[in-house]
C-alpha cells in the first residue's frame, strides 16, 4: 500500500497540498480527479519521490520514506511515474534504448527479454528498432508506460494517460490499465470521465489542495461542484416499496419488481416505465428528466451498483444498510433480466 499522511507542500508562499491523506492498494486502480490547480499532479509527484513534502509522511509497503539517496532509489523501484507528456520522459533516440535504459542502470538481468515483454504488454511488440521521433503521440504514451514497466515496479502512477489520444488510443490505454492491475497498483489522474468509469476501482476527488471525497463510485453531484467535467443529467430518485413515496412533479415514474408494482398500484399511481425499468430510468435521467423509481427493497443494492456506472444524479430515499440482509445476489448471467 502507498500512504500519504498529512502531506503539505508549497510552491513559494502558495500551499498546494494542505494536509492530504491518500491511500492506494495493489490490485486496484485508484482514480484521482479534480479541477486544474487542485493539486493532483503535485500529489502524484510525491508518490515516487520527485517532490519532497514540507510536512507529512510517505509510507510505501510499510516503509517510511526518509528521502535519503538509498530510500529514493528503493522508492523509484517500487513506484514508477508516467508523465502526461511522454516527451518529458523519453530520453533515448530509439525505442529499444528507451525501454532498456532503466533495467541497464539498475543492473537487471536479461535486458533483451525485459524490453521484449514490456513492449508486448503495451502493444508495441516489434517496435524495438523504431526511432522514438517517428512514433505517434499515442504510441509515445505507450512507450512511456513500457519504460516504466521494464523496471518491474509494484505501482505505476499515470498523469492524464488519455490526454490527446484518439478512440483507438483510449481503448488501448484501458486494456493496458486493466492488465496492469492484475499484478500492480495503478494510480491515475484524469479529467476523462469515460476513462475514470472504465478503469476505476476507487475514486478520489481533490479540491483546493485537499481530498474532499473518496469512494468506490463517482459522486456526480460533488464532481460538478469540484469542477470535474460531467455530462448534463436530470435526477433519479429511488425509494423502496415499503418506504414513503415522495410528493413531487416527476417527469417519469417507474416501478421495478413485483412488490414495487403492487405498491404503486395500491397508491393509484400511473406508471410511465414498467419494463426494462432500470435501464430506461437511467436513460431518462441522462436525458435531463426527473425520474422517481420505486423498487423492491431487495433490489436497492442492484440499483446502486448499476447506477454507479453512469453520470446520473441519484438520490436514495432509503437506507441501503437497513436492507442489507434482504439484498439479493445477482449472477452475471441474470444481470440483464433486471434492467
Amino acid at each position: 500500500m502507498i500512504e500519504a499522511l498529512d502531506l503539505w507542500f508549497s510552491y513559494g508562499d502558495r500551499d498546494v497540498l494542505k494536509g492530504v491523506n491518500f491511500r492506494a492498494k495493489k490490485g486496484e486502480v485508484t482514480v484521482l480527479m479534480g479541477r486544474n490547480g487542485a493539486g493532483k499532479t503535485t500529489l502524484l509527484l510525491h508518490l515516487n519521490g520527485l517532490l519532497k513534502p514540507k510536512k507529512g509522511k510517505l509510507i510505501v509497503e510499510g516503509k517510511k520514506i526518509r528521502y535519503t539517496k538509498s530510500d529514493l532509489k528503493w522508492l523509484r523501484r517500487k513506484v514508477a511515474f508516467v508523465f502526461q507528456n511522454p516527451d518529458d520522459q523519453i530520453i533515448a533516440p530509439g525505442v529499444y534504448q528507451e525501454v532498456a535504459f532503466g533495467p541497464v542502470n539498475l543492473r537487471m538481468g536479461n535486458v533483451e527479454e525485459i524490453v521484449k515483454n514490456s513492449l508486448k504488454a503495451v502493444g508495441l511488440e516489434g517496435y524495438e528498432n523504431r526511432l522514438c521521433s517517428t512514433l505517434s503521440g499515442g504510441e509515445k504514451k505507450r512507450l512511456a508506460i513500457a519504460s516504466a514497466l521494464a523496471m518491474n515496479p509494484d505501482y505505476i502512477v499515470m498523469d492524464e494517460p488519455t490526454a490527446g489520444v484518439d478512440a483507438e488510443g483510449f481503448n488501448s490505454t484501458v486494456e493496458i490499465v486493466e492488465k496492469l492491475k492484475e499484478e500492480k497498483g495503478v494510480i491515475v489522474s484524469t479529467h476523462d470521465l469515460d476513462f475514470a468509469r472504465a478503469v476505476g476501482d476507487k475514486f478520489v476527488f481533490m479540491d483546493g489542495g485537499k481530498i474532499v471525497y473518496e469512494g468506490d463510485s463517482i459522486d456526480y453531484e460533488l464532481a460538478r461542484k469540484c469542477g470535474i467535467r460531467t455530462f448534463f443529467s436530470g435526477e433519479l430518485v429511488v425509494v423502496s416499496h415499503d418506504g414513503t413515496i415522495p410528493d413531487g412533479d416527476f417527469d417519469f415514474i417507474a416501478a421495478m419488481g413485483v412488490k414495487a408494482k403492487k405498491r404503486v398500484e395500491k397508491e393509484g399511481i400511473n406508471l410511465d416505465i414498467a419494463s426494462a425499468t432500470l435501464e430506461r430510468s437511467i436513460l431518462r435521467a441522462l436525458e435531463g428528466h426527473s425520474v422517481l423509481l420505486v423498487c423492491s427493497a431487495e433490489m436497492l443494492h442492484v440499483v446502486k451498483r448499476e447506477v454507479s456506472k453512469f453520470p446520473v444524479n441519484v438520490k436514495f430515499l432509503a437506507s441501503l444498510e437497513s436492507y442489507e440482509e434482504k439484498a439479493i445476489e445477482v449472477k452475471d448471467g441474470s444481470k440483464n433480466s433486471l434492467l
